[in-house]
């Protein structure tokens, strides 16, 4: 189609351009694909209601998810950089689909979803957009019958989740690089990924309170991958293993106990009992229900908890340094010595990802990963002596490593570190500081950049009692400012050095939250000021 039009000096032609987009493939979709384009062109009344309909769209969805520092612009702009991608990736209408790991910037990973959703993405959305969290979860739901083959072709019943994952929930995750080089043990040996989801299931029915889902789709793959650990698991002495697996830390394969798989499987099979037994006290009916869907015995919820009294974990919160797997103490200590231009560590002369198998370096926290998971479980001191002895070790080798260790530094008073890491997360892409953004962004970094921002400098953290914040802002910055949805409500905070403010927005009773370890109770509509202690 052609238009012809005369133009004159100083006069403008306008052409509005109204499409409408639907697929085969949309989520509980009833009429053909060209007749809901056709309707959605029909509903807009003109291009200028559509464009306000969108500003206001994203009006809404910034105003629940902004986080601004007062006082950098940079940092501001690389904040903005990472929610707005994370923003766009997320479908909090479709249960069907997930977040690769270039998001929707390029196609690296083929698009495939890994672990980084759950660890890394879901913070973000629980804490700014549930129903898109919720859609998340779904995903894996929605692929569960895949986990469940997966589990199936690896000789155990109930389910576990491929390391890569695409529309079947089978494995996708190929076996050798490109070049045919070398072997990936990823697909067969990283079994975390089963656990990572457990935790965040109950991450989210704990940030939400929305037992209906605890009870219904969340409860399913709670059970039916707990039915996997427990034929995982195998004989050592009085005691059960989890042999030939591979942690977060990929420089090491066909490993045995790595620490941070047994504990996540120990609280993954503790979790998996703990809400079967609430379910049977208050929602019989649904317990009886799923029993009959998946062929679940009344016996298995103790044979859970059976499981992992036996399994070996670290558990002890004062156990000193926690190995993160047999023998690693006895792996040939190499140095580093030699950092880049963004002051993050080079591999040895001599040494690649692929040949450190003998030696103590790691990939990405591992043990560090843990205690950031699972912060309660370990003392302070505990924290910081492991903290100070795998940074030593570790090489930032994915984009998730700095962020977690930015984190866990904070929480162990290691705020210069933390601020260096913070930066390599956050500008992972605006400066293309690891040199491969053309394939496409670091979802999981941008992610991660904004868990530092709120859950490391402002002090964030959710638990069943509530919100708490505790602010430690980088002397650079003058104050933080982000919202929080809690419950239905969202919670804006204003924080600064020596002082903070929050606002509790939506009608409803007032909120109780913890700042610097004082109650302070939220009104509606009310600014409440805490000075710090």
């Amino acid at each position: 189609m052609q238009w012809h039009c005369d133009v004159g000096a100083d006069e403008t032609v306008r052409v509005d351009k109204l499409v409408g987009i639907a697929t085969s493939r949309d989520y509980r979709a009833v009429y053909p694909p060209r007749a809901r384009a056709l309707d959605t062109v029909a509903r807009a009344d003109s291009f200028d209601t559509a464009a306000a309909a969108n500003r206001a769209a994203w009006d809404e969805l910034w105003a629940g998810a902004d986080c601004e520092v007062v006082g950098d612009d940079r940092v501001t702009q690389a904040l903005r950089f990472a929610t707005y991608h994370l923003l766009i990736a997320a479908n909090p209408h479709d249960p069907t689909v997930s977040i690769g790991a270039k998001a929707l910037s390029g196609e690296g990973y083929r698009g495939h979803v890994f672990w980084d959703t759950e660890v890394m993405l879901l913070p973000f959305f629980l804490f700014t957009q549930p129903r898109a969290a919720r859609a998340l979860l779904g995903y894996r739901h929605h692929t569960l019958p895949g986990a469940r083959e997966v589990a199936a072709d690896n000789g155990t019943g109930g389910a576990r989740y491929p390391w890569e994952s695409a529309d079947t929930g089978r494995e996708e995750c190929p076996r050798y690089t490109p070049d045919g080089k070398d072997r990936f043990y990823t697909r067969e040996e990283e079994l975390h990924i089963t656990a990572d989801i457990a935790y965040a299931i109950m991450r989210y029915a704990t940030v939400t309170g929305d037992d209906d889902y605890l009870f219904g789709e969340g409860a399913e793959i709670l059970f039916e991958t707990a039915r996997f650990w427990v034929q995982r698991c195998v004989e050592d002495g009085d005691r059960l293993a989890l042999r030939t697996v591979m942690g977060p830390d990929e420089f090491h394969s066909h490993i045995d106990n790595n620490a941070y798989t047994n504990r996540l499987v120990h609280w993954h099979l503790r979790q998996a009992a703990a809400v079967y037994e609430r379910m049977s006290r208050e929602r019989p009916e649904r317990v009886h229900e799923l029993m009959a869907s998946i062929g679940l015995d009344a016996g298995e919820p103790a044979q859970w908890l059976a499981t992992a009294d036996r399994l070996r974990a670290p558990i002890d919160p004062d156990c000193g340094v926690i190995e993160q797997f047999d023998g690693y103490f006895d792996r040939t200590v190499v140095p580093i010595v030699d950092w880049d231009d963004n002051g993050m560590p080079r591999l040895p002369v001599g040494y690649s990802p692929f040949d450190c198998e003998t030696t103590s370096l790691l990939k990405q926290p591992d043990v560090v990963m843990l205690l950031h998971m699972l912060p309660d479980e370990y003392s302070t001191a505990t924290r910081r002596l492991n903290y100070e002895f795998y940074e030593q070790r570790t090489m930032h080798k994915s984009s998730l490593s700095p962020s977690i260790h930015a984190i866990v530094g904070l929480q162990v008073g290691d705020s210069r570190t933390a601020q260096r890491y913070f930066e390599r997360s956050a500008f992972v892409d605006l400066d293309d500081n690891q040199g491969n953004t053309e394939e496409g962004i670091h979802i999981a970094a941008a992610a991660g950049t904004w868990q530092v921002a709120t859950h490391g400098f402002g002090g964030l953290r959710a638990d069943a009692g509530g919100l708490r914040f505790a602010p430690a802002l980088p002397a650079s910055w003058q104050r933080l400012r982000f919202a929080v949805h809690w419950r239905g409500r969202s919670v804006r905070a204003d924080l600064g050095h020596r002082d903070a403010r929050f606002e509790l927005v939506g009608a409803g009773p007032s909120v109780e939250i913890t700042v610097w370890d004082r109650p302070v109770t939220l009104e509606p509509g009310v600014v409440a000021e805490v000075g710090a202690p």
